[in-house]
């Protein structure tokens, strides 16, 4: 059973581990390594409202929002299990617009089609590869 709850402090160890890994770094538009100065830092100053995806309790991954922006990284042991897809739908299923930046090259973009985000034409390059805009509208 997927269970989104608030990002909290003591969350950050986790959020470095998943978020400065090498594999989900190359998928994000910022690839910096943070320290837990820095991300403690930023939690205490931009109070983000990002939620820890927990399966049966334990942390695999975490959803990260900006407005109707939204992004989703999971644990890389805990890949490929769904966990993104129960994640998305859960925090989607009241919302009639989101938003998202994806790489042209990342797998997870047929994730992003399934779930009904189209490309709205937008994109900008990141280290020499595409990154494009997709949304979701219920409208």
């Amino acid at each position: 059973m997927i269970e989104l709850r608030q990002l909290r402090i003591d969350d950050l160890e986790f959020l470095l581990e998943v978020r400065n890994d090498d594999s989900t770094r190359n998928n994000l538009e910022n690839d910096t390594i943070f320290d837990i100065n820095n991300c403690t830092k930023w939690f205490l100053t931009t109070n983000p409202i990002w939620y820890i995806i927990l399966n049966n309790g334990e942390k695999v991954g975490y959803l990260r929002t900006d407005g109707d922006e939204v992004g989703c990284d999971i644990h890389p042991k805990h890949r490929r299990n769904g966990y993104a897809r129960k994640a998305y739908k859960q925090y989607l299923k009241d919302k009639s617009y989101a938003s998202l930046w994806v790489f042209e090259d990342n797998f997870a973009i047929d994730l992003y089609k399934s779930l009904g985000f189209r490309k709205n034409g937008k994109i900008k390059f990141i280290r020499e590869r595409k990154y494009l805009q997709m949304e979701l509208n219920k409208k």
